[in-house]
């Protein structure tokens, strides 16, 4: 009997199970944005009214046990709360889409500290860290451009392979011209350096160091109310990077594999009527052949109409044309064809995971880039690790850092190195690919200039280029190299006091040592040499900081208080051959032909910290904020060395108080904040440097500039207005801001009389006044059913004027230029708007403006003194657009720039040099202007007769006109406006869900194509020179343009792998 009741009881026990387990099952799915069709990690999945709940995991994936009928609550900050009912499906795959008014609750801010942004009474813009990868640039500075009102990105075209990006945040703030903001990397402060080399490479700037592909987001803080509590290196804004975290709850692989092409486009137009030489009539060798004049680097020689004439090779006894005669005909792809087809490989692969009490990621990156130009290459390597853990009860240990590598053969810059001579002086008859195979068998090297040939004997005896090096030659023998090592990071600890109350210390540092190599071989047009240089840097922060929130009914208080020590070690050793080298290909210091020149340099510098931050607010409408930090720099004076850095703003959300349907939310916010800056080390007292040798001692030298031991820091003052409106549900977003900034007390190098002894002085001098706007725009004008449109703009305009500069000063000279005894010049005037272009410009007639006329009917040309305006643009800003239909998804980024000007270097010479088709225009009489004027030819002049007053209207030689006086003295024809509209990106996507995938052994995939670069779009400056990639210049300012690479367009393919 017993055993009857025991197996009934099991029985009734194994079909309530069974009731059950029908019931109760497993329900899991992915849940990603509606926007960008992408996973979205931690949403919190809840059964409503239970406590059981989960959170997705890294791939946006959740599984949780739930029965029939249940409601599932899917919920994250930024997004719309969704709520599903389980029904018969174990698969539910939710979209979440963008709450708008709650997207940017959450911001990172100054020092790491997390707020509210709606709380914040000054400027800030965030980026999301996968808007930064929509076309894979691999400089997180360039990737920036046009995606931030009032920040601008300028210099280095695709073709310089990682070449310097600068980076200005609401104009000029500085006569000095350092006016570049602080990287922070999760809350270390990280060098934006550059590198710059003798024979012209450009080894671009440090902030490429992080891979983009880590970034989760980019908060940039724009103002000093912003930005005070970094004190002296926040002065110019900060660029606030959070990089990816770990998830909890699953294991996570992902890889992302990018490969895309690079192509050269936009050449500089050039003439292919007439070739090398002075004369439109070739020279005769003693037998009679006639050869084309190739000791002239330019292209006024005869018309290329296939007449056979001895050309360069055929002066080569080892080439196979020695002696021969080859048509004389145009090679209009002559400079195109120099350049290759270059090609990027990027991969990424990251493990995320975590439990309860830790979390982790770490990612390994490997980049290789062939570059356009010959022989060029860039290797990059990443690690980044991010970890933290609950160690004890209310203790956690947390640790962030990248070691990064860099390994690279770069392309020469400027006009005198690689190949960016030949669009100012070439011939247009040279094939370049015959330029290709450089160096003959028998060791000799091929140019296309020579000295000309023997009167006597017809033969050419130096092969030496006499102007200037094959590209060949420079791209295979004359290298220039760097690597550099480099680690940033921190390690922190953080303890929970109490509920409301966290002390954390963080020990921060970023090292990095940047060697590079220079080569100067043998057979070229310059001395062979070698050049070395070490280049080590090291800076820690000790930092600590308490922080205490607490909430009294509808007060609330958020309060900081921290202190920090910054410690900088730079130093640097470099050495370089004199006289030459003792072996050809023997590249070392000891084959210096004399006493080989070294540089030896050591800086160290302290900044001591504290300072503090409080935060009021009241009925969740009302806030005030307020910091104070004071600095005590090593760098200066020890009675000037303490200064502080007071800030204020306060925020109304003033929608509390308004009933009107479309508006969603509205804040206005003011604030004031006071910043300033100091100098570097070792420029307040006398020193000396160390000079040539003499029988044996070395010598030392007073430097040139005399140092102020009275130097006081400069300061800042900044007025900041702002309006953030959101309608319709917050699909459409404005967001308005109005700022000024005064920047007095600056401290610059101001020239003194050399009766002195010295060449300048250090004074504090100067007040440069910054007015501007900024708009940012965001919509969703279309949100039917599975298409979406999403817009951005951002657009800004300022206004930097130098309101002051010294007693008795009215100008100060930033940089300057020269060519044949021309000096152009970028110039401050009291007055005036920052960065004046001045230079040589036409002479004209006070009554009718017209142009004034010498004896010979050439135009006349003031001296080096006019004023042509303001570099600086007018208003800068980006475009961008996504477009999703189900898992697809397109995107465009458009950035744009109005006004501004540069001076063009290569346009003034490719005139100089008969590249340039006005060179061969046909004038109005019907003949080319290269015609002899007797037969009609000549270049068309008007003007004024200087001597007479009357008016003059004469036909004058074209090579004299052009070489002599346009492409040499008149700097006002070379101007050009900087205005542009130009497509930067550009990205076609998939996203293959598991729901796609099934059973295949992987959560997503998604497939993209993208094209970086693709075209621009309109641009007021002439064919062939981009705009936005002018790097020629003084630090943050790029003026003029001498030798740009080409454009360089990027198209290629994307894959992301989430397992």
């Amino acid at each position: 009997m017993r055993n009857k009741i025991t197996l009934f009881s099991f029985l009734i026990a194994l079909v309530q199970f069974m009731n059950v387990q029908a019931q109760e099952r497993v329900i899991s799915g992915t849940v990603i944005s509606a926007q960008k069709s992408m996973p979205i990690p931690g949403v919190n999945v809840i059964i409503e009214g239970t406590n059981k709940g989960t959170v997705t995991d890294f791939d946006g994936n959740f599984s949780i046990k739930a029965e029939t009928g249940d409601v599932l609550s899917f919920s994250s900050i930024g997004y719309k709360t969704v709520k599903r009912t389980v029904g018969s499906n174990d698969q539910i795959n939710v979209q979440l889409e963008a709450d708008l008014q709650a997207l940017d609750e959450v911001v990172v801010t100054a020092l790491g500290i997390s707020r509210d942004k709606k709380s914040l009474g000054y400027a800030t813009q965030e980026v999301d860290g996968e808007d930064l990868t929509v076309a894979k640039d691999q400089n997180v500075i360039g990737a920036l451009g046009g995606r931030v009102a009032g920040v601008q990105v300028t210099g280095s075209s695709g073709a310089s392979m990682g070449g310097t990006q600068k980076i200005k945040i609401r104009g000029v703030n500085s006569i000095g011209g350092g006016d570049q903001p602080l990287i922070v990397i999760d809350g270390t402060p990280i060098s934006n350096a550059n590198f710059a080399g003798s024979a012209g490479a450009d080894y671009g700037n440090l902030g490429q160091d992080v891979n983009p592909a880590d970034i989760e987001s980019v908060n940039v803080l724009k103002g000093p109310a912003a930005s005070a509590l970094y004190g002296i290196r926040g002065q110019y804004g900060v660029i606030m990077i959070t990089t990816k975290k770990g998830a909890a709850e699953k294991f996570t692989v992902q890889a992302n594999s990018t490969f895309s092409v690079q192509s050269t486009y936009d050449f500089m137009p050039l003439q292919n009527m007439y070739g090398g030489g002075s004369s439109l009539d070739f020279r005769t060798l003693p037998n009679g052949d006639p050869y084309v004049d190739i000791s002239v680097d330019e292209s006024w020689g005869p018309r290329m109409d296939g007449t056979m004439v001895r050309q360069v090779f055929s002066f080569y006894p080892q080439d196979p044309t020695y002696g021969q005669l080859t048509p004389f005909v145009p090679h209009p792809d002559n400079i195109k064809d120099f350049y290759e087809t270059g090609y990027t490989f990027n991969n990424t692969v990251s493990v995320a995971g975590g439990g309860e009490k830790i979390n982790f990621r770490i990612s390994l990156n490997d980049t290789k880039i062939e570059g356009v130009e010959p022989n060029t290459h860039l290797d990059r390597n990443n690690l980044t690790v991010h970890a933290d853990a609950d160690v004890v009860d209310k203790i956690n240990v947390s640790t962030n850092f990248t070691f990064a590598r860099n390994d690279a053969q770069r392309p020469g810059q400027g006009s005198e190195f690689g190949a960016n001579y030949l669009v100012q002086w070439f011939q247009r008859n040279v094939d370049m690919n015959r330029l290709r195979d450089y160096q003959y068998e028998d060791g000799t090297y091929l140019h296309w200039n020579l000295s000309r040939p023997s009167s006597e004997t017809g033969e050419v005896t130096d092969f030496d280029p006499l102007y200037w090096n094959n590209p060949f030659f420079n791209a295979y023998e004359n290298l220039s190299q760097d690597n550099r090592d480099r680690f940033f990071g921190d390690v922190g600890i953080t303890f929970q006091v109490l509920e409301n109350l966290s002390l954390s210390g963080h020990i921060r540092g970023d090292l990095y040592t940047q060697n590079i190599q220079e080569r100067t071989a043998f057979g070229g047009k310059s001395l062979p040499s070698f050049y070395i240089g070490k280049f080590q840097n090291k800076e820690f922060n000790y930092e600590f900081l308490a922080q205490f929130d607490e909430e009294w009914g509808d007060l609330s208080l958020n309060a900081s208080l921290g202190g920090n020590i910054w410690n900088r070690n730079y130093t640097y050793l470099t050495m370089a051959t004199v006289g030459g080298l003792s072996s050809p290909g023997f590249y070392n210091i000891d084959a210096s032909i004399d006493r080989p020149e070294t540089s030896n340099y050591l800086l160290r510098k302290q900044v001591r910290s504290l300072f503090g931050l409080v935060s009021l607010g009241y009925a969740d409408t009302f806030f005030v904020d307020a910091s104070l930090r004071n600095d005590n720099s090593s760098a200066l004076p020890d009675d000037n060395n303490s200064y502080w850095y007071p800030s204020i703003s306060g925020s109304v959300i003033f929608s509390e108080f308004l009933d009107w349907d479309p508006l969603s939310f509205a804040k206005a916010r003011a604030s004031y904040a006071q910043a300033g800056s100091d100098l570097s080390p070792y420029e307040t007292t006398m020193g000396f440097g160390v000079g040539t040798v003499y029988e044996g001692t070395n010598t030392l030298f007073v430097p040139d500039n005399l140092n102020n031991p009275n130097i006081e820091p400069s300061f800042a003052h900044s007025y900041e207005l702002g309006l953030d409106l959101r309608f319709f549900d917050s699909r459409l977003g404005f967001d308005f801001t109005y700022y000024e900034q005064k920047n007095k007390n600056q401290i610059i190098n101001l020239d003194v009389s050399g009766a002195s002894g010295y060449g300048s002085t250090t004074i504090n001098a100067g007040l440069i006044e910054n007015k501007g706007i900024e708009v940012a725009i965001n919509a969703r004008p279309i949100e039917t059913g599975k298409f979406f449109w999403d817009t951005n703009l951002n657009f800004a305009s300022n206004e930097s004027m130098v309101v002051e500069l010294a007693p008795g000063i009215d100008v100060y000279t930033y940089s300057s230029t020269t060519y044949s005894s021309v000096t152009s010049f970028l110039n401050s005037y009291e007055g005036k708007p920052f960065g004046s272009l001045v230079g040589t410009a036409y002479q004209r007639d006070e009554a009718t403006g017209q142009i004034l006329l010498g004896d010979d009917n050439m135009p006349l040309y003031t001296d080096e003194t006019h004023n042509f305006g303001s570099v600086l643009p007018d208003f800068t800003g980006g475009f961008s657009n996504t477009f999703s239909y189900g898992n697809w998804r397109l995107s465009g980024m458009i950035e744009f720039q109005g006004g501004g000007q540069f001076f063009s270097r290569s346009k003034m010479l490719a005139v100089r040099t008969g590249q340039d088709p006005v060179t061969v225009a046909m004038n109005d009489r019907g003949a080319n202007v290269r015609d002899p004027l007797d037969q009609g030819g000549g270049v068309k002049v008007e003007g004024i007769s200087a001597e007479t007053g009357e008016p003059v209207s004469a036909y004058v030689n074209a090579r004299s006109y052009y070489r002599n006086v346009l492409g040499r003295r008149i700097y006002e024809e070379w101007l050009f406006d900087a205005s542009y509209i130009k497509m930067k990106e550009l990205r076609l996507g998939y996203n293959l869900t598991k729901e796609i995938l099934g059973n295949f052994p992987v959560e997503s995939v998604q497939l993209a194509v993208i094209a970086q670069n693709p075209f621009m779009i309109w641009q007021e400056a002439p064919e062939g020179i981009d705009p936005s990639a002018i790097s020629t210049g003084a630090q943050s300012i790029s003026w003029y343009e001498s030798g740009q690479l080409p454009s360089v367009r990027s198209i290629g393919v994307d894959v992301n792998i989430t397992f």
